[in-house]
């Protein structure tokens, strides 16, 4: 008999399961920034960057920075514009 797990992935929001300073690190590394410069603005070291940036892709269920970036950036648009022919 198999135990059945609810999936952590069917929120219709991704982003929901993801920390303010998560959200931050993320839109800041959307814009190209890299982990020391995000760190620098944010006034943390890189490694908390890189532990945030982590435990986003976690959450996201990705294995990049670049495809949390791409997931989130994919999922505000879906939701930002909704198709009116769908309707």
């Amino acid at each position: 008999m198999s135990v059945q797990r609810p999936s952590p992935f069917k929120s219709s929001d991704p982003r929901n399961r993801l920390s303010e300073r998560q959200r931050t690190c993320l839109g800041l590394a959307g814009q190209g920034l890299t982990s020391r410069q995000i760190a620098r603005q944010l006034g943390v070291s890189p490694r908390t960057v890189d532990e945030h940036l982590l435990l986003a892709c976690r959450a996201l269920g990705v294995r990049t920075r670049i495809q949390a970036v791409a997931r989130t950036v994919a999922t505000g648009r879906a939701i930002a514009e909704p198709r009116a022919f769908l309707d």
